[in-house]
């Protein structure tokens, strides 16, 4: 069979289920609780280049997941957050998990039907989204289409693709895969936003994943 895009990876069974899915095990050092404990922190750091947390400010956390770093931005600063999750069962797990009446999680669409209705963030964040994405170009429009003018943001993203895919599958048996195509996301951020600072992350506080090639953008909405 043809592969099949498969975004069902991320209905999870519970909380210990969505940290692998989120921070998935890379290796001897770098398992799940070790790159939440130390990962988490120096998100912190980088999207603190891109804007400054304060609590007047509404950010979008896209591709929140159960929100990690909603939950982080919220603590540091009490700023107020809206996920955007494609599932639902993180969605429904973040509200715990998150424990803040700043904070909201809803679907790709309800988060449509509210910036029609006139919603606009400040800032926005993608961390380990994009490259998961079945239309990056679609997800991208979508925080654009979001921000306010002069709004701002930050993705830390892998180079290579890695989307949920589903290639062979009988009544017993799904083998599930992630796969990779060519659409080079970096492109598209550079062809949406005005890009303000560009660079990899510290190898020590991403573990595996900075020797993969991955890289952090900061940017600007555009003018217009």
């Amino acid at each position: 069979m043809a592969a099949l895009y498969y975004p069902e990876v991320f209905d999870v069974s519970g909380l210990d289920h969505a940290k692998q899915i989120i921070l998935t095990e890379e290796g001897p050092g770098a398992d799940t609780e070790t790159r939440w404990a130390r990962e988490t922190p120096y998100v912190m750091e980088l999207l603190g280049g891109a804007f400054p947390l304060r609590a007047d400010l509404l950010v979008l956390d896209y591709g929140c997941g159960i929100g990690r770093i909603a939950k982080a931005m919220i603590e540091a600063s009490g700023c107020s957050v809206i996920g955007v999750d494609i599932s639902a069962s993180m969605r429904k797990l973040a509200g715990d998990y998150v424990g803040s009446d700043r904070f909201t999680a809803v679907s790709p669409d309800q988060f449509d039907v509210l910036v029609a209705a006139g919603l606009r963030v400040q800032a926005a964040i993608a961390v380990w989204v994009l490259q998961h994405c079945f239309a990056p170009a679609a997800d991208i429009a979508r925080i654009a289409g979001g921000l306010a003018a002069g709004g701002v943001g930050f993705v830390l993203n892998m180079p290579k693709r890695a989307v949920p895919a589903v290639v062979e599958e009988t009544a017993e048996y799904r083998k599930f895969i992630w796969a990779q195509d060519q659409t080079d996301v970096a492109a598209l951020l550079r062809g949406s936003f005005d890009v303000t600072a560009e660079g990899v992350p510290d190898t020590t506080r991403t573990p595996n994943m900075a020797d993969a090639g991955a890289y952090w953008m900061n940017f600007r909405r555009r003018a217009g």
